[in-house]
């Protein structure tokens, strides 16, 4: 059977005029935000309000998407008079996930709503891959297992050079990444004839495959690859994402995937996350009950501009039509020549962005998720995602000229506000003074306003009996202490390609001084600013006061390079 070439699909045009106005827009911005914050005698209460209005303006504009798609639906006499909702595939991608935790996440797929076809894609052939190659044989016996001998991304970065040399490059890069693309789906549909695989009587609704291991980014372009030729085959239009250590509740898959089916425009989304792993530890608890009232929050902020800056890799959704012109730009992705390879997530709704397409955060959709259970890989975690937020803010401005002004406040708010709080914090540190107008005031009703809005808004329901237990203050703390640093130090260490959640062996001493120093030194200088604090209430003299400041700094150094450092 002849395929037709691949002709990819783009986002609406955004005209020259529109784009002027929104650079105007991300000019005056700024200042007015500004104004309307040094305006009030409550600042930090007038953020989380505008924040609280972004979250309700993207939920309300979700559930439109989903009215809309129901209403087209009911209107076509050839569809059924109770439409079920559209239907996808799913492809999970891992690397020597536990096997328990694998286990129950291959299994929650069984009752998901609108998951015609599942795609495992395991990043490794050695001894010790072959355990989750088992498990998922043991849950799906029936189903066939691959193994592929190179990763289909170093295939598609061969075939691109070969065309455009023999072109002598007198073509668009577009049309040599195109064809790269093509290739590679038609290799795979190669092979999964070969197999015997299409749709039919009888047919398997399960692949695994496993290749070479190289990275998350080479076994997701892999799994794309073969999810555009088994989308083709099944006729599906949906593309669900996500990891091998994710659970999927059975309205996840069809609540995200109708919110981006109702809106031509769309083309992606990500649900909502909860940690699945609450219990293993404290750590555990305290991300659970960020993930529930700080998260929330923070992603719904890029939303006031009508689209999501980020799509969570545990619960990413794709309109199947916009992946072909965008996996080859992703999949090779340098910054300042450095190839990079952990920044899957972010880049991916980058690239969607720059082609048109809107992208969109479904808040009200949950999917549980595993989180770091202590605080070293709590951290490192949380640097490489702030890597990736710093990659895709600059390196890429014309985004902003294609989307709301709102998009680039969200950007710079992200991006300014951890640099401007350390900045604030070193000053009150070294002067005893304060660098802008704080107010405890302002800080408790703010904290007292995210309480209100998550226990009546927040769809995470069970997490609010941990709250109670736990408090939402340490895990605030537990969040926002380090906030400043992270951000810091993933802004001097954007080019380091390290996953810092992937520790599977024991680390020396030096190499976890050089991979949390920062953190251990940050610490020190949040035991002086408490210092001072308590100084200034107990009324010390000056001499006391800085006596106490730094004992507080050489204590806090101390205690968390034992903690983190040498003890662990």
């Amino acid at each position: 059977m002849d395929h037709p070439p691949l002709i990819p699909q783009r986002g609406p045009q955004v005209p020259l005029l529109r784009q002027i106005l929104n650079g105007l827009g991300c000019i005056l911005i700024l200042p007015l935000y500004y104004y309307l914050t040094a305006a009030t005698r409550h600042p930090l209460t007038l953020d989380l309000l505008l924040t609280i209005l972004a979250a309700e303006y993207n939920r309300f504009t979700n559930e439109r998407r989903r009215r809309n798609f129901y209403q087209h639906d009911a209107a076509d006499p050839e569809k059924p008079r109770v439409p079920a909702g559209p239907d996808c595939m799913a492809a999970v991608v891992g690397y020597r996930e536990d096997p328990g935790l694998f286990a129950r996440a291959l299994n929650s797929y069984r009752a998901a709503e609108g998951c015609r076809f599942m795609l495992v894609g395991i990043d490794g052939d050695e001894a010790a891959d072959m355990e989750m190659v088992r498990v998922f044989q043991s849950i799906y016996p029936a189903a066939p297992t691959i193994h592929l001998d190179e990763p289909f991304g170093d295939l598609a970065m061969r075939t691109f050079d070969k065309l455009a040399t023999a072109d002598l490059h007198s073509s668009p890069v577009e049309t040599y990444q195109l064809a790269s693309i093509a290739h590679c789906c038609e290799l795979a549909r190669t092979i999964l004839a070969d197999h015997g695989i299409a749709p039919g009587p009888g047919a398997s609704a399960q692949l695994c495959l496993f290749q070479p291991h190289q990275s998350k980014k080479a076994i997701m372009f892999t799994s794309f690859i073969f999810s555009l030729v088994i989308a083709d085959a099944w006729g599906l239009e949906y593309l669900w994402s996500s990891d091998s250590d994710t659970l999927v509740s059975p309205l996840s898959l069809r609540r995200t995937v109708e919110t981006i089916a109702g809106d031509p425009t769309v083309g992606g989304g990500s649900s909502g996350l909860l940690v699945h792993n609450a219990g293993d530890s404290t750590v555990a608890q305290l991300g659970s009950i960020v993930y529930w009232c700080e998260l929330y929050l923070t992603r719904s902020v890029a939303t006031s501009a009508g689209t999501s800056d980020c799509q969570s890799g545990p619960s990413t959704a794709f309109r199947i039509a916009a992946l072909p012109g965008i996996l080859y730009p992703w999949y090779t992705q340098t910054v300042l020549g450095h190839r990079m390879v952990v920044n899957e997530d972010r880049h991916l709704t980058t690239n969607l962005l720059l082609r048109g397409w809107t992208v969109t955060y479904v808040s009200d959709t949950l999917t549980a998720t595993d989180t770091p259970t202590n605080l070293r890989k709590w951290i490192l975690q949380q640097v490489r995602w702030s890597r990736s937020g710093h990659i895709e803010s600059l390196q890429s401005p014309r985004l902003y000229l294609l989307t709301n002004p709102l998009f680039f406040w969200a950007a710079i708010k992200r991006e300014a506000g951890p640099l401007l709080g350390m900045g604030y914090i070193l000053y009150y540190l070294l002067t005893g003074a304060s660098l802008a107008y704080f107010s405890w005031t302002d800080l408790g009703v703010r904290l007292l306003y995210t309480i209100i809005y998550n226990v009546f808004r927040n769809p995470d329901r069970g997490v609010r009996r941990l709250v109670l237990w736990v408090g939402l203050l340490p895990a605030l703390l537990f969040y926002n202490v380090p906030l400043p640093v992270v951000h810091f130090w993933s802004a001097v260490t954007v080019m380091e390609d390290g996953w810092g959640t992937a520790m599977r062996s024991p680390a020396g001493m030096w190499k976890r001084w050089n991979e949390l120093g920062f953190f251990v030194v940050w610490m020190g200088v949040v035991a002086g600013v408490a210092a001072r604090i308590m100084a200034g209430h107990l009324g010390y003299e000056v001499l006391q006061t800085e006596r106490a400041v730094w004992g507080a700094v050489l204590a806090g150094f101390a205690g968390t390079f034992y903690g983190l450092v040498v003890r662990e």
